[in-house]
């Protein structure tokens, strides 16, 4: 009897997968994570060998860890075909041709005794979605949108409506928009409330599936990164160092990127000058990839040790391994240090409303993005997503003070962050959630 592992990767909205035989004592993870420790760690608590990795797609977002598990363990690194069967224990698993999301996208299906008992399904089937067909480039996202439309209505329609269903993509990741939140579903489900399996005309389908948010700048290489095979880590790599405030003051001198992983509302209080404010809390390897360049040093600041390591491991596992390390003693060594300070005002979005209808002068910045922005928004202000703020901030009068705000006021603390890099002067954090403004009853601006 198999056993299925789900390990979370909550910042990328992704999961990686452990498929086991206990009594045989085998197992093989599907779409590893390059930090692959909790495996072998769960793996040693089953009593079972790790002996087979598999990706079901070329990966974007992330670094795929099969070469880590190969040579840590001995996985193979073959790709398993279309068509081909793999067997480890009992446990079979058989690889779909299902393009959509990649053009060589598989899907495995886990059979027991001949009979379908699972899909890892990638990004062709996710919960209430489908994955995105763009990252290929504009010339590519309509035929496999295409063929994703294919691998529903065709490629998929002999498999069985109770069959259980475990997408890497889900809910939070950019690879896909709409979905709704786990990585576990059944095809059955899916085909009775996913709009992309009831959407079965062309054109609508197209119109839904290429209806999709902007994703981080770091895809764009990520793809080349998996096919060259990212540096091995090893299973357990060495902590971030532990910076005093000299060194990091020198590091910000090179051209290093200060990233403060504490919440808005502390980084508000006091923080660095030029730093990126991006809370460990949400998101956060997709904004820091967003935003900090690929091979630019970084150094943390702010958290505590095993931030800084959960910090090391997201930025690992999108392939960004110039972490410097990190400020020790945090914002008070910085002070004791007699290092320059700067900090921001903290407002609810009721404070930004009342200002507003003081008619002060005042920019009102929404750094949601494009969707959010259509839904609604508060009349009179700029709407700049958070990653054109760099380019978009010699927009705001300097003269004025500016308020930016976001849907719950993380993405507004990373655009505030932002525009003080730009060199505004007095910025205001709305840290409070955009769903206030509906509670106040205030009109809305819809384009």
């Amino acid at each position: 009897m198999f056993t299925v592992e789900t390990f979370p990767a909550p910042e990328l909205g992704n999961a990686s997968f452990m498929v086991a035989d206990p009594e045989r004592g085998v197992a093989l993870v599907i779409d590893p994570l390059r930090d692959v420790d909790a495996y072998l760690r769960r793996a040693d608590s089953l009593g079972v060998k790790i002996t087979a990795a598999l990706d079901t797609h070329l990966h974007n977002d992330f670094v795929s860890g099969r070469r880590e598990l190969h040579k840590l363990v001995g996985t193979d690194l073959a790709e398993l075909a279309p068509g081909r069967e793999l067997q480890v224990g009992e446990i079979s698993l058989r690889a779909l041709h299902t393009p959509g999301h990649t053009p060589d996208h598989l899907s495995y299906l886990l059979t027991e005794e001949d009979r379908p008992r699972a899909l890892f399904s990638g990004g062709a089937v996710m919960v209430g979605a489908i994955a995105r067909t763009d990252l290929f480039g504009p010339h590519l996202a309509v035929p496999l949108a295409m063929e994703a439309l294919r691998t529903l209505q065709v490629r998929l329609r002999g498999l069985p409506d109770d069959l259980a269903v475990y997408p890497t993509h889900g809910s939070g990741s950019f690879c896909g928009t709409g979905g709704r939140s786990g990585h576990e579903t059944t095809l059955g489900q899916e085909r009775a409330t996913n709009a992309f399996f009831q959407t079965t005309e062309v054109m609508p389908f197209l119109a839904r599936a290429l209806n999709q948010q902007r994703y981080p700048t770091y895809y764009r290489d990520m793809a080349a990164i998996n096919r060259a095979g990212a540096p091995l880590l090893g299973r357990d790599p060495s902590p971030p160092p532990k910076l005093d405030a000299a060194a990091v003051a020198s590091l910000i001198s090179a051209g290093a990127a200060i990233v403060d992983i504490r919440p808005g509302r502390e980084y508000d209080r006091a923080h660095i000058p030029g730093s990126y404010s991006v809370g460990l809390e949400g998101p956060w390897s997709a904004w820091v990839g967003w935003l900090v360049p690929r091979g630019r040093p970084i150094v943390l600041v702010g958290g505590s040790d095993a931030q800084h390591r959960e910090a090391q491991r997201q930025l690992y596992r999108i392939g960004f391994d110039t972490l410097e390390g990190a400020l020790d003693g945090g914002m008070d060594a910085w002070k004791a240090a007699g290092r320059e300070l700067a900090a921001f005002e903290t407002v609810d979005v009721e404070d930004m409303a009342a200002w507003i209808l003081s008619a002060e002068p005042m920019t009102v910045v929404d750094a949601r993005d494009e969707h959010e922005w259509a839904a609604g928004h508060v009349p009179g202000s700029v709407h700049i997503y958070v990653p054109d703020v760099p380019y978009r901030a010699g927009e705001i009068p300097l003269e004025a003070p500016v308020a930016v705000h976001c849907a719950s006021g993380y993405r507004a603390g990373i655009a505030a962050s932002l525009l003080e890099q730009a060199g505004l002067k007095r910025i205001i954090h709305v840290n409070g959630p955009y769903s206030d403004w509906d509670r106040l009853h205030l009109a809305e601006s819809r384009p």
